[in-house]
């Protein structure tokens, strides 16, 4: 690979390179033909390591002269493999981490592996990264020829939209990493399974996948602001929405004050109108604010900056359950503590929105699109890839967030705060701002239903 080409993504095998299974499915397949009455070596395998089951347990059923019911084989080891998931499989120490540091530098990451898919997602779930959080998941049903056919790879490439020199590749056997190679991608292995020696058409050998840095795997690899660049850019970007706002909302306020409409100074962020307009002013400048912020920091695209990543209908629905319950929740303890449902506030935004359909669009669409691109975008980006870390970033977003929210008391603004942590979790867990964007919207939606039923059936008073 042209160490002078832009790296996209990162292909990572699974059994040996983020997981530590290779002893298990040893261990599963030797009970399985001590159970057919074949006594077999665990060191019978090596040779099939990395080409998956079918030739994993075929090629030692070759060497033995056994005669094999492949499929019922298969299906047992992975009987004896699952039971043993739970309490014994691992990730390798660092791996997780690597995962989320190249997530966190806005590179694409995929698993390409041999194993069936019932292995890999099982896999992938006792780890902590299970299938829908990644870009691309690639198996052993997917492709006709394994490793060290480079199929697998290239699949993976295809799916995720790119070139195969934009890929780097993470492997640990000797049959991968020739795939690597004839897919036309760097290969970065690791010496888990076999020793460095064994290891050596590999483009670079590190003795465990936490030894990896980002800087290992080649190419430009593009890093998000630093934590206090991103900062006082975010800074910036607040203050050119707090000069739009100013200069729309001025001349309305005196308008409305010259045609004789009264309007409480204290309470003039609760007003319907002046929020949908407020915010109508500063949609257009908070996004051309993170756009033009994202696409000066050269090497990173600023599509994936900002994370504008589609994801699966299976995973935006997950996430939309997650809401569901959350909302529940929120609105069960509201009524437990005997608080009303739909805060004073809302009532009053919407009494006084003038109108309605504007108010609407306003908090429906436009406030989760330009908040969510910069707290969980922009902002996310810069300080989740610093020193801050990724838990400590959604916790300290949520809580900026939050704290915007001033037409609100400490209670709604607890409540707010909550729920920037599951947009927080969403945006880490998927990879998208589109996703927080969403529930977000949906959030926003719901809320302007409770409040339009409490005000127009039940007919609430100011």
């Amino acid at each position: 690979m042209n160490a002078r080409l832009d790296l996209r993504a990162v292909i990572f095998d699974m059994d040996g390179v983020l997981t530590d299974s290779e002893p298990l499915i040893n261990q599963a397949a030797v009970t399985m033909f001590g159970e057919l009455g074949h006594t077999v070596a665990p060191e019978d395998f090596l040779p099939f390591v990395g080409t998956g089951e079918n030739r994993y347990l075929g090629g030692v059923a070759e060497k033995h002269g056994i005669a094999l019911d492949l499929e019922a084989a298969k299906r047992r080891t992975y009987e004896i493999y699952l039971a043993l998931v739970p309490t014994q499989l691992r990730a390798f120490p660092g791996a997780v981490e690597l995962v989320q540091q190249c997530r966190a530098a806005g590179l694409r990451v995929a698993v390409a592996s041999s194993a069936d898919r019932i292995k890999i997602e099982a896999n992938l779930r006792q780890i902590g990264l299970p299938a829908p959080w990644w870009d691309a998941v690639i198996c052993a049903e997917d492709v006709v020829h394994k490793k060290p056919a480079p199929d697998i790879f290239l699949a993976a490439a295809r799916q995720l939209g790119l070139a195969p020199t934009g890929c780097v590749v993470i492997e640990d056997a000797i049959n991968g990493v020739q795939a690597a190679q004839a897919a036309g991608m760097r290969c970065v292995a690791v010496a888990h399974s076999f020793p460095a020696e064994k290891l050596h058409p590999a483009n670079l050998i590190r003795p465990t996948i936490g030894a990896i840095a980002l800087s290992d795997l080649g190419g430009k690899v593009g890093q998000p602001w630093g934590f206090w660049a991103t900062t006082g850019l975010g800074l910036a970007v607040v203050a050119a929405v707090l000069l739009a706002q100013v200069l729309a909302l001025v001349p309305l306020v005196l308008g409305l004050k010259l045609a004789g409409h009264e309007l409480p100074f204290d309470r003039l962020d609760q007003n319907g109108l002046l929020l949908a307009v407020g915010t109508l002013a500063s949609f257009p400048v908070g996004l051309t604010f993170c756009w033009l912020f994202a696409r000066l920091r050269a090497g990173l695209p600023w599509q994936e900056y900002l994370a504008l990543k589609t994801v699966t209908g299976r995973s935006v629905w997950r996430w939309l359950l997650r809401l569901l319950v959350l909302l529940v929740v929120a609105d069960g303890l509201t009524l437990a503590l005997d608080r009303p449902i739909v805060p004073d506030a809302m009532v009053q935004a919407y009494r006084t929105a003038g109108w309605l359909p504007l108010l609407w669009f306003s908090v429906v669409v436009l406030a989760p699109v330009v908040e969510e691109l910069f707290f969980r975008g922009f902002v996310y980006a810069g300080w989740a890839n610093s020193w801050l870390g990724v838990v400590p970033s959604i916790v300290a977003i949520g809580a900026l967030w939050a704290s915007i929210h001033t037409q609100y008391d400490a209670y709604g603004r607890a409540q707010i705060f909550v729920a920037g942590l599951l947009l927080g979790w969403a945006r880490w867990r998927t990879g998208s701002v589109y996703v927080p964007m969403l529930l977000h919207g949906v959030m926003n939606l719901l809320a302007t239903l409770q409040v339009t039923v409490l005000v127009e059936l039940f007919e609430v008073a100011l």
